[in-house]
C-alpha cells in the first residue's frame, strides 16, 4: 500500500468503485507529495491533488490532464486543468480523457 494522505487513499477507494482500474495504472511520480496521485493510460496522465482542499468540509480535487511529450515517460504537457472540483466532475473528466 502506498503512503499517502487519507484524502488520496479515500479517493482511490471511491474511484475503484466507479472506474475499471484494469483499464489504467496508478502511478506516483510525486512520492514526497502525500496529497497527489496519477492515473495513466497510454500516453495520457491524470494528475490529482487534494492539498489545496484539506480543510474543506466537502472533498474537492484539483486535476491536470496531461499528454506525454514522448521524450521521457514522466514528462507531460498539460492540456486541461480543473480546480476545486467535486468527485462527480473528476470522474467524468477521467473517463473522457482516458477513454474508459
Amino acid at each position: 500500500m502506498m503512503e499517502k494522505d487519507t484524502t488520496i487513499l479515500k479517493l482511490i477507494e471511491q474511484l475503484r468503485s466507479l472506474i475499471d482500474f484494469n483499464l489504467m495504472t496508478i502511478i506516483d511520480y510525486w512520492e514526497g507529495d502525500l496529497c497527489a496521485i496519477g492515473l495513466t493510460k497510454g500516453d495520457r496522465l491524470v494528475y490529482i491533488s487534494t492539498i489545496a482542499h484539506l480543510d474543506s468540509s466537502v472533498p474537492k480535487y484539483d486535476f491536470d490532464l496531461e499528454i506525454s511529450t514522448g521524450s521521457r515517460p514522466d514528462q507531460f504537457i498539460v492540456s486541461k486543468k480543473g480546480r476545486g472540483v467535486l468527485l462527480v466532475e473528476l470522474v467524468q473528466e477521467i473517463k473522457l480523457f482516458l477513454a474508459i
